[in-house]
């Protein structure tokens, strides 16, 4: 009788133990969708910034270039017109 006992709570502590890490597993993979979601944000925001940065640039640059062009042609303008 006490063998079965003890080979009844061998059994019991092993059903608990797979119980336990079923139970984990199930956090484990609410966690890892949590954290995909979490990446899946930050990176939708990353291409969100490159985009405002690249239009940014393109804009400063068009700047400086039709400065420059106007400068060009002022200059020019006194150049000619002045003597």
């Amino acid at each position: 009788m006490q063998s079965r006992v003890e080979k009844l709570e061998a059994v019991m502590a092993t059903v608990a133990t797979r119980e336990d890490l079923a139970r984990l597993e199930v956090q484990l993979h609410r966690e890892v969708s949590a954290i995909q979601r979490d990446v899946s944000s930050i990176h939708h925001d990353i291409n969100r910034i490159h985009q405002a940065v690249n239009a940014q640039t393109w804009k400063i640059l068009l700047t400086l270039i039709y400065t420059s062009t106007l400068l060009v042609s002022v200059t020019y303008y006194f150049a000619k017109n002045a003597g």
